[in-house]
């Protein structure tokens, strides 16, 4: 028990140091640069190195003692910007996955809905001309089209975002496909997982979690930029956001693809942990249905 104390304690110690702790410091850092620079003269590097000066006076008049109190203040402070990250990454995922509260959300819905409507209309056009004149041309522009139309949403919009309708479109093909919801049967299908479905998952889930997170200290970033007028501040924000919203984008992807492939994987196990036989080879949507019942009468 005390050396699996201890592992937790070293691994609790990592996970503060590189989530926290570090980019904590750098954004003190550059709060610091902001704060004495201010928007006249952004890159003013001598004024820094007075300020760097001054603050080294300070410590050699206060002995070891103003050493120690100035780094412990910087590592505890540097927590704070940590723990701002962590709410506003929780944000961000609501952001990204949806549904938004109020109409901007709907708004956006039927926007998205309307141009894969114009989209899918053009699939239709060039296989209708396919059909009657035979001509290939037509029908690599209708799979041209197709994926077109499939990178606006799978299926017609039902979340703000691209990130949200993948998601939702992964909750749909299991409940049309298997006739069960995939909110109720995932926690059966994590446990009938083997262990390494769930590392595999583990690892999509942690890489989305931390582009949410580097979405964070972009927004954290911007803020500083707007409290202290240091337009630098804004420029890297900008960056990390955009940055953190392609990744989160492909790593969400990625993370729903493995989540598709443990539900195709393993839901027979789960049916026959209930007490449903499962046959080998295709399976009657009978089955399904019937899964779907044991479940229902278990919530």
């Amino acid at each position: 028990m005390a050396g699996l104390l201890d592992e937790i304690g070293g691994k609790l110690a990592e996970r503060w140091v590189s989530l926290l702790a570090l980019p904590g410091l750098l954004f003190l850092g550059t709060a610091w640069a902001a704060h004495v620079l201010g928007g006249g003269r952004p890159f003013d590097v001598g004024r820094l190195l007075r300020e760097v000066e001054r603050y080294a006076d300070w410590t050699d008049a206060h002995g070891g003692a103003g050493l120690f109190l100035a780094l412990a203040a910087v590592l505890l402070l540097a927590v704070v910007p940590g723990l701002a990250v962590q709410a506003l990454a929780r944000a961000v995922q609501v952001l990204w996955l949806g549904p938004w509260p109020g109409g901007a959300g709907e708004r956006l819905v039927r926007r998205r809905r309307a141009r894969r409507e114009r989209a899918d209309a053009e699939v239709v056009a060039h296989l209708r001309n396919h059909e009657r004149d035979g001509d290939e041309a037509e029908l690599a522009a209708a799979r041209a089209a197709e994926a077109r139309r499939d990178r606006i949403a799978p299926l017609p919009p039902a979340r703000p975002t691209r990130m949200g309708d993948r998601m939702h479109a992964l909750e749909h093909r299991v409940g049309a496909y298997y006739a069960v919801p995939f909110t109720a049967v995932w926690p059966r299908l994590w446990l009938a997982a083997t262990e390494a479905d769930r590392r595999e998952i583990r690892t999509a889930a942690g890489a989305f979690e931390a582009s949410t997170r580097l979405c964070g200290w972009g927004l954290l970033y911007a803020a500083l930029a707007c409290a202290t007028g240091w337009w630098p501040a804004l420029v890297a924000g900008a960056v990390v956001v955009l940055a953190a919203w392609w990744l989160g984008r492909e790593r969400l992807f990625a993370l729903v693809d493995l989540a598709d492939a443990v539900v195709d994987l393993r839901l027979r196990s789960v049916a026959r942990a209930v007490g449903i036989p499962v046959p080998p080879g295709p399976v009657a949507p009978a089955t399904w249905r019937e899964l779907d019942l044991v479940l229902r009468r278990r919530r």
